[in-house]
């Protein structure tokens, strides 16, 4: 079975192609041009050097946010159009989810993804032999995570959220840092969630987890709500 996994979340452009549950290729690259000047291209090339066509492709597994809502809507958009010319399965995957994945440690796993503001989309997990959610992704001001965090737990952080408070969790005895490999290009990790699932969705209503309404939405409603 060969997976096809994309990413649009951050900044970072990746896909991976996973094939007999063995990664035979992926392509990372972080770069000033939108996704939608280099997603696809990467896609081909990558298919090209493995020569695989893409037709070939089984699953199509694709991060489903939080993250970047311009991202995301370019990322879900390519798969879903893949999947549903193809007529091939369709998964979506938690960016903090793959993200969380990529460790095993007996810390509770905290992703992060910058929200700006001083706020992070985060989650938590533990996956000492398998990984378990412990909380839906949310959005919070990340002074007050650490508020809510017991000092009696140890806990890990991992995402591209870590480098705007690295100053805060190193200032915490039991908070740690992931290796900083781990906090982007998940891609492959998509692989590995996607080729462990049961349930696929549907590329009719598949749809990116924003977690919060997007800008352009609330200004829309603010609008409305002063006109009445």
């Amino acid at each position: 079975m060969k997976i096809l996994a994309i990413d649009t979340s951050t900044m970072i452009s990746s896909c991976s192609l996973m094939e007999d549950g063995l990664i035979v290729g992926d392509y990372n690259i972080n770069q000033k041009k939108t996704h939608s000047e280099t997603l696809v291209l990467m896609i081909e090339q990558m298919l090209e050097k493995l020569d695989t066509d893409i037709e070939d492709v089984d699953v199509f597994a694709v991060c489903k946010g939080p993250g970047s809502f311009t991202g995301l809507r370019i990322g879900m958009t390519t798969a879903k159009t893949f999947a549903q010319v193809f007529d091939k399965k369709i998964v979506g995957i938690s960016t903090l989810e793959a993200l969380a994945n990529m460790i095993s440690t007996d810390k509770i796993i905290i992703p992060i993804l910058d929200a700006r503001g001083g706020r992070v989309y985060y989650s938590m997990f533990t996956n000492d032999s398998k990984l378990e959610r412990l909380m839906d992704d949310d959005l919070i001001y990340f002074e007050d995570l650490v508020e809510q965090l017991d000092d009696d737990k140890e806990y890990i952080f991992v995402g591209d959220g870590v480098y705007s408070f690295l100053d805060e969790i190193k200032s915490k005895k039991n908070f740690h840092l992931a290796n900083s490999s781990l906090n982007n290009c998940i891609t492959r990790s998509i692989c590995d969630l996607a080729n462990k699932t049961e349930t696929f969705d549907s590329y009719y209503t598949l749809s990116p987890d924003y977690v919060r309404k997007s800008q352009a939405q609330r200004d829309y409603e603010r609008r409305h709500s002063n006109d009445n």
